[in-house]
């Protein structure tokens, strides 16, 4: 923990260089292993990698010369070379001859030597990866040619949505994000998209007319200063881009309006919450799918089974790179009423819940009609203590502690004796 001007500050917290979406990019590969080959496809199929246009090729450095002799070099080459040493360096030489101005070079090689590193750093390649490769270092080393470690830091994305209707997903979303905020000092903004239905205003006590609604509706106006005016400052750490709940507005989207504000957002705040309303469609899954983690709130009975499945199964298997995703078990408990125990609930999901919230309808009720966090009415609580364990999963980090002053030791009875 750090201090400025009298304030303390939060460690830095946000995505890293290599969740950082890759831009409109081209890139060519050029592969001597169809092992590498594969490993180079399955990480253009990253939700980072999504706006680049990768193509693999076989044949290595002399397949790239020899294609590139007649074509324009694209954004990004990467080559795989099976030679080691000086004999690198030679066929990089007749790379260079066919390299457009501003072409950004990837070599792929089999030998770990620093000196041979540093002469093709020196010599112009941007970069230089050691087989076996996995698809996280691919996106890596591309993420890192467009984002510098000083670029402008942006925020991690935790999508919340609900296995159906009646889960209390936007309540377990709420709840994590002022856990985040309050309890580890993190600045949160929660984004509500739930346009004519959000309750993100309600259950801060909050009330606006304007919000994400304005947002949506002209992307392209959207800035710093702009996102300031919309946002409602709750606490020093915690914001809300709240919808107006308002049906006479258009709430269907392109996925290209909800990225443009999405990416606005999170230049703003370390953490952005999203809370995503429960249906289906192309922006929905775009956001799921694009999210840093994603949180699936359910209830013990068939439906949330079987609904919350087919979103675990379809997301990881769109997002094979991420983290699985987490599953929150809520209103665990309620009395006679038959629900699927959690253990087969566990079994039939395939995952462990990452949380499971016991009923608990005095709690919630006097919270929600008191526009109020349950961490704020008992902080003791089991459904707050849960809430504080799922900030803790979600971000990291723990919560601080305040250290007691040492007390000073007195020798004052060394004194009186001498006397």
């Amino acid at each position: 923990m750090a201090k400025t001007n009298g304030t303390e500050t939060q460690e830095a917290f946000g995505a890293s260089v290599q969740d950082r979406p890759v831009p409109r990019i081209s890139i060519h590969a050029f592969c001597e292993s169809p092992d590498t080959g594969a490993v180079i496809q399955r990480a253009g199929q990253d939700r980072r990698l999504a706006k680049a246009h990768l193509t693999v090729h076989m044949g290595g450095v002399f397949g790239a010369v020899e294609y590139f002799s007649e074509s324009s070099t694209p954004n990004v080459v990467m080559v795989e070379t099976r030679e080691t040493g000086p004999s690198i360096l030679r066929e990089l030489e007749k790379l260079a001859h066919v390299c457009d101005p501003g072409t950004k070079v990837i070599v792929i090689g089999q030998t770990n030597d620093i000196v041979l590193y540093r002469e093709m750093i020196r010599q112009g390649v941007n970069e230089y990866l050691v087989t076996p490769l996995n698809p996280l270092q691919i996106i890596e080393a591309i993420a890192t040619l467009y984002h510098s470690p000083a670029a402008a830091p942006i925020g991690k994305v935790f999508a919340f949505v609900g296995a159906r209707g009646g889960t209390g997903s936007s309540t377990v979303a709420h709840n994590a994000a002022w856990s985040i905020a309050e309890d580890l000092h993190i600045s949160t903004t929660i984004t509500d998209l739930d346009v004519p239905f959000g309750t993100a205003g309600l259950d801060f006590n909050q009330d606006t007319a304007q919000g994400i609604a304005e947002a949506l509706a002209s992307p392209e106006r959207l800035d710093d200063v702009l996102l300031d005016r919309l946002l409602i400052k709750h606490t020093n750490h915690l914001n809300l881009f709240v919808a107006p709940a308002q049906l006479d507005r258009d709430s269907t989207y392109a996925p290209e309006t909800i990225e443009t504000v999405l990416d606005i957002v999170r230049q703003a705040a370390p953490c952005v919450v999203v809370d995503v309303p429960h249906i289906w469609a192309p922006w929905v899954k775009q956001v799921l799918v694009a999210a840093d983690e994603i949180v699936v709130t359910a209830t013990p009975d068939l439906a949330s089974l079987r609904n919350g499945k087919n979103i675990y199964d379809l997301l990881n298997q769109s997002r094979p790179n991420d983290l699985p995703l987490k599953v929150v078990l809520n209103q665990v408990g309620i009395p006679r009423k038959p629900e699927i125990p959690v253990k087969d609930f566990a079994e039939a999901m395939g995952a462990e819940p990452a949380l499971v919230i016991p009923f608990d309808p005095q709690l919630f009720a006097t919270a929600g009609n008191n526009g109020q966090m349950v961490g704020e009415l008992n902080a003791q609580s089991r459904a707050a203590q849960a809430f504080r364990q799922l900030a803790q999963k979600l971000t990291g980090r723990e919560p601080r502690t305040e250290q007691k002053p040492t007390s000073k030791l007195s020798f004052d009875f060394l004194k009186r004796k001498k006397a």
